[in-house]
């Protein structure tokens, strides 16, 4: 069951700041330090500022980088930077954007609340480190910064069809992002929108996409508030819902940089399981090739990138639902010695952070991973099957910044 609820939105007054693009960022967890630093600079009220503050020397217990996210939350809200809507809305976001093929694709969701006691599956493993600075931020300030990105399945198309239609009033947001990727969004006030949309969407599962951290983390937040206070607005979270059924979804490769391994012979451990082919030198035009080509291919072989040259990967023994992050894990991580996650690996879903960390010597080795499809990704989740962590990259991330649903003053 899913309960979706419309809320009172926070969003920057556009009289103050007339871009968007410059004021909002991607989810925390695909920042990266170059990124953080040039979002810093685009905007003063960039809120990056809040979502992903940066770390000071001489921080402590009483000033820090959540502290900071406080008082810029504080500070924008004072000033009117941001304002909250006095009536509750859902809000139509669509995203336009070309894949990798280069066909224009757009994606139809609506930005809602939904429990924290709904029926939601999860198909990713969490990490504590990602968990612990989500919560430490959401202490600091009482709200959902981000969306998490949740799928559904309403075979009617109901609600889908409906969105298109309230997209003729002005927008609240509409920016193209650096990736090239436009996102609109408009808020919708009408009550027999709202009940529509409740009562369509009451018996549809909900699976997390993107988000699997913030919603953890959403909970224990909410356990917190309700020994303290009881039943309030932390038991639900802010949500982007789209129809897997409708919406063509997009799903890029998430992968993976090793920044240390035990193994002595990495090439060796790997043939054990793997039918190893050297293809050359691993140079930028080599290995996008390749990625392009494990695109075109579709599940099947993985790449390796290690000491300068480029290996093709055939498991031996794939194992039925089991997704390329699950295979790579079992067969190649686990046996390399890679240990937790959020220590030895980076992920990214582009090749060239793969093949420059290699080539540069930051890492020991690098391997790109086939798609997955988005029904593989529902068929585990509905089996209770848990993924590896950043088995998915969905493409393009909900934006940071154009709604924010405050739960309290912090």
């Amino acid at each position: 069951m899913a309960t979706v609820r419309p809320f009172h939105g926070t969003t920057f007054d556009p009289t103050r700041v007339p871009d968007l693009g410059t004021v909002t960022c991607p989810p925390y967890d695909v920042i990266s330090p170059a990124d953080r630093d040039e979002l810093y600079d685009r905007d003063p009220y960039n809120i990056v500022r809040i979502v992903s503050g940066r770390e000071e020397s001489g921080d402590d217990e009483t000033q820090n980088k959540y502290t900071r996210a406080c008082g810029f939350f504080r500070s924008w809200v004072w000033e009117g930077v941001l304002r909250e809507d006095p009536h509750e809305a859902l809000y139509v976001y669509r995203q336009a954007f070309d894949d990798p093929q280069g066909h224009r694709r757009r994606v139809w969701g609506l930005l809602g609340t939904i429990g924290l006691d709904d029926e939601i599956l999860a198909h990713e493993r969490t990490m504590p480190g990602p968990k612990a600075d989500r919560l430490a931020l959401m202490r600091a300030i009482p709200a959902n910064l981000s969306p998490i990105y949740a799928l559904y399945r309403e075979e009617s198309g109901t609600v889908s069809s409906a969105l298109s239609s309230l997209a003729h009033d002005a927008p609240v947001a509409d920016f193209v992002d650096a990736d090239g990727t436009r996102h609109t969004a408009w808020a919708a006030h009408d009550q027999a929108f709202h009940d529509k949309v409740a009562s369509s969407l009451t018996d549809c599962a909900l699976l997390i996409a993107d988000g699997h951290h913030r919603f953890e983390t959403s909970k224990a937040y909410r356990d917190l508030r309700r020994t303290e206070s009881g039943a309030g607005p932390w038991d639900s979270v802010l949500a982007l819902l789209v129809d897997v059924s409708t919406q063509p979804l997009l799903i890029l490769p998430y992968h993976r940089l090793v920044l240390r391994i035990t193994a002595g012979d990495p090439l060796g451990v790997l043939s054990e399981r793997f039918d190893v082919q050297e293809i050359g030198k691993a140079s930028r035009e080599a290995v996008d090739r390749f990625a392009h080509d494990l695109w075109e291919a579709g599940q099947g072989s993985f790449g390796f990138l290690y000491g300068g040259s480029m290996y093709r990967l055939q498991p031996r023994e794939a194992g039925a639902g089991v997704i390329p992050a699950g295979i790579l894990a079992r067969d190649a991580l686990a046996p390399l010695g890679v240990g937790e996650a959020q220590d030895d690996l980076v992920f990214s879903p582009d090749p060239e952070v793969l093949r420059s960390g290699v080539e540069a010597g930051t890492a020991v080795c690098g391997f790109l991973i086939p798609p997955v499809d988005v029904e593989s990704v529902w068929g585990l989740a509905s089996s209770g099957a848990t993924m590896p962590e950043k088995s998915t990259y969905f493409f393009p991330k909900p934006r940071d910044g154009i709604v924010v649903r405050a739960l309290e003053p912090c």
